[in-house]
């Protein structure tokens, strides 16, 4: 039977994981402490959408709707995000920013870009514009 040799460090797959770690292992050094970097998301996206269900947030952010809903529990009670029912659908919660959220979020947007920085130290400009593009082409979304 013949050897199939992977290459890890030329498996786009693993190189993408690895990515992710990198990323997820800077964001305390350039946000801290107080949130994840999936709360992050998670309150952009109620930004952006104020007043949207939980199953909309989910889709947005790319969660599974469980994991979205106790992410919408553990940030509900750091006092960051309001959650209310539905008036159309009784069995839906709708997601709202609170004013500790809002400062939350106007504190972080200004460490948007050293956080990017920090990510992509080893990229050009040019380079970071094209990665950018794969990964939404790549993801399926518009560019």
């Amino acid at each position: 039977m013949p050897e199939t040799r992977v290459r890890l460090l030329h498996n786009l797959p693993h190189l993408l994981r690895r990515a992710h770690f990198e990323c997820e292992a800077k964001f305390p050094a350039v946000y801290g402490e107080a949130m994840t970097p999936r709360q992050l998301a998670l309150l952009v996206a109620v930004q952006q959408r104020p007043g949207a269900s939980q199953r909309q947030i989910a889709q947005d952010i790319g969660l599974d709707l469980n994991t979205c809903s106790d992410l919408v529990v553990r940030t509900v009670g750091k006092g960051l995000l309001w959650r209310e029912r539905s008036l159309a659908d009784a069995r839906s919660f709708c997601l709202r920013l609170s004013d500790a959220g809002r400062r939350m979020l106007e504190d972080h947007a200004a460490k948007s870009a050293s956080y990017v920085d920090a990510v992509t130290t080893r990229l050009s400009a040019t380079e970071r514009e094209q990665l950018t593009a794969l990964l939404r082409k790549l993801l399926g979304f518009e560019s």
